[in-house]
């Protein structure tokens, strides 16, 4: 079994059945012992963390890119913001199971702030580069950097708690109303 496979079953097990969900109930889905699952990794609490651990979301290293001028910033965000909806849209529910499992978090993060932190922070960091660039024009990048992944975070956990029906369905509308809200467009020269 591969380690894909592995994390593959342990996920669905745990999202369908919880933090309680046995081993046993894993190994039955790969077809091995739990004997088999415990030698290849220790305990439950790092398989959860294998399974579970959602690691660093690309949009860290596109946050950190240098803003291109040839097109709007809003036109370089959404595809990174669009793709940060569905990472988190596989994080959270991990994250929830995790935190019900009493596994403190901190044990799975590589050293360095955790993403949430990074993640603002490199935001903030291209924000301050468009606008140096003329893209867009901000009195806080770093609030605006808030607003977006904050409005992001709680439009998936909605979702995640209440269905699709707490959110509107389209994420494309949804992204353009948020970037025109907390990420000013600078005005062409007359």
């Amino acid at each position: 079994m591969s380690d894909e496979q592995l994390e593959a079953a342990a996920r669905e097990v745990f999202l369908e059945l919880g933090p309680a969900a046995p081993v046993a109930d894993v190994a039955r889905r790969l077809g091995v012992t739990q004997a088999a699952l415990f030698h290849r990794l220790g305990s439950k609490e790092a398989l959860m963390l294998k399974a579970l651990c959602p690691g660093a979301p690309h949009a860290l290293a596109a946050f950190g890119q240098t803003p291109r001028t040839d097109v709007t910033a809003h036109q370089q965000l959404a595809p990174t913001l669009k793709a940060l909806l569905d990472f988190l849209r596989q994080a959270i529910p991990g994250l929830v199971i995790l935190r019900g499992a009493g596994i403190a978090l901190e044990k799975a993060l590589p050293p360095g702030p955790p993403p949430p932190i990074a993640m603002r922070a490199a935001l903030a960091s291209f924000l301050s580069m468009a606008a140096e660039k003329g893209l867009v024009v901000l009195d806080d990048a770093a609030a605006s950097a808030d607003a977006v992944l904050g409005a992001l975070e709680a439009r998936v956990l909605n979702e995640y708690l209440g269905g699709r029906s707490f959110v509107e369905p389209d994420d494309d509308d949804f992204l353009a109303r948020l970037l025109d809200a907390t990420v000013p467009r600078a005005r062409p020269p007359p």
